[in-house]
């Protein structure tokens, strides 16, 4: 046992002369002199971190120019597909490439004058009741005006805008 506490004190012994031998003798001129090595040491680390954001923006004004100038260009052939497309009087046509597509949106509903409109929607069930609160229930409003052709005061009718879509062969979603 006591050979091993021998040998255990030797190898730390050993460590702390190795610790010893690698740090650097110390005196106020030479801690002033590492302070000035770190200074500089860490002047260059803010000019790479300079560098490096000129650069990222630069490529991030890259990316925003070419971009637009390639959004520019699919915009104007979207524009003159749809176009096209509401001149075939076609709904969908599949092409080699894609496919194009018009689709009607659903009609919507606002409350223009509420006052009005709660006269005659109480009468006609057109109200949804929240706890201490009466709203206009818009789908109940929607099926009342497609259902028997009558707008009840206060309403107004927003027509459904007919949408343009299109998708390439090889895209997941479709593009408006």
């Amino acid at each position: 046992m006591e050979e091993r506490i021998d040998f255990i004190e030797e190898l730390l012994l050993q460590a702390e002369q190795a610790d010893q031998e690698r740090k650097i003798e110390m005196d106020r001129l030479r801690a002033d002199q590492i302070l000035a090595a770190i200074g500089t040491l860490e002047e260059g680390m803010a000019g790479v971190n300079d560098l490096c954001d000129k650069e990222l923006k630069l490529i991030e004004e890259y990316r925003a120019n070419e971009m637009a100038r390639v959004d520019k260009k699919r915009s104007w052939l979207v524009f003159n597909l749809e176009g096209f497309m509401r001149s075939s009087g076609e709904k969908t046509l599949n092409l080699p490439h894609g496919r194009l597509k018009l689709r009607k949106g659903k009609d919507r509903i606002a409350v223009v004058a509420m006052e009005q409109f709660l006269k005659v929607g109480q009468k006609l069930g057109l109200l949804r009741k929240v706890p201490e609160s009466v709203t206009p229930d818009l789908q109940a409003i929607l099926n009342h005006v497609h259902s028997t052709g009558e707008i009840p005061p206060g309403i107004q009718v927003i027509p459904a805008d007919v949408k343009f879509t299109y998708s390439t062969n090889g895209a997941n979603d479709e593009s408006e």
